[in-house]
């Protein structure tokens, strides 16, 4: 993929909206083009600042009742207001046009209003597309670790002005799991830490975000595309554990990260 055509497609590679294919082949033209990747940098740069300073101003819960009483209002009355006797093709279809203008306007109004609050939240199955691309894209584009490390000492501060929290790093070498070292990776448009451990010639990717939700989720599992994933929510955040791991080994190193909280 050349710069051109990786730069006409950055914006929708960091608003995930390309393909498992195509992200990849982003991932790894950046992942070798500095320039590319510089751009690429300041663009999640870019999307984090707005989304982490972006002020949300929530609507009085009266406007929106009123809202729909004038709507209702408008629409009766201009549609008994816009109907002459005997209208030409021509008129009648102009007189329609204006009736439907103030209907059209509120009802945009209202989307606008409404529409962030009816939108549903990321369901656990895109949020398990979007962990396990990022898993493969990790081990396929060269790019396991922005910070190669197995000390936890320096993996931990390496995250620190990157994430407006704080990650919790261990190394469970004596385990078998020992560490390699870290990345800034990004899950549910929001940027996560990406922790990353080896099993003999296995990667074991662990992501850590906060959660969007004030709820507390026990221990789920799922098996997608060859990879394994355990995921869970304690303390206003959110893990996932993915690998191709076998299962047993798997939920070892899950028992060894839910222990250490």
């Amino acid at each position: 993929m050349t710069c051109i055509e990786t730069r006409r497609l950055l914006g929708a590679y960091v608003d995930n909206e390309l393909d498992l294919r195509g992200a990849v082949e982003i991932e790894e033209h950046v992942g070798r083009c500095p320039g590319c990747g510089s751009e690429e940098r300041q663009l999640r740069e870019l999307q984090a600042s707005v989304r982490t300073n972006l002020i949300r101003h929530e609507p009085a819960p009266a406007f929106e009742a009123r809202l729909r009483d004038a709507l209702r209002v408008e629409g009766l009355q201009t549609l008994a207001e816009a109907t002459p006797p005997a209208p030409t093709p021509r008129r009648r279809r102009a007189l329609r046009w204006t009736a439907l203008a103030p209907l059209s306007a509120a009802a945009a109004v209202l989307m606008v209003v409404a529409l962030p609050r009816l939108w549903p939240r990321p369901s656990d199955a895109s949020v398990a597309d979007a962990v396990i691309a990022a898993h493969v894209r990790s081990m396929l584009a060269n790019h396991l670790t922005d910070v190669a490390s197995s000390d936890q000492h320096t993996v931990k501060p390496w995250f620190q002005g990157k994430l407006d929290y704080s990650v919790s790093v261990s190394d469970w070498a004596a385990e078998g799991f020992p560490l390699v070292g870290g990345r800034l990776d990004y899950v549910e448009d929001t940027p996560a830490a990406a922790l990353v451990y080896r099993r003999a010639q296995h990667v074991v990717n662990l992501f850590v975000w906060p959660s969007k939700r004030a709820s507390v989720d026990p221990l789920q599992h799922l098996a997608r595309r060859g990879y394994s994933a355990y995921w869970w929510t304690k303390d206003g955040m959110h893990y996932w554990a993915v690998s191709d791991l076998n299962e047993p080994e798997l939920q070892k190193f899950v028992e060894l990260v839910r222990r250490r909280e």
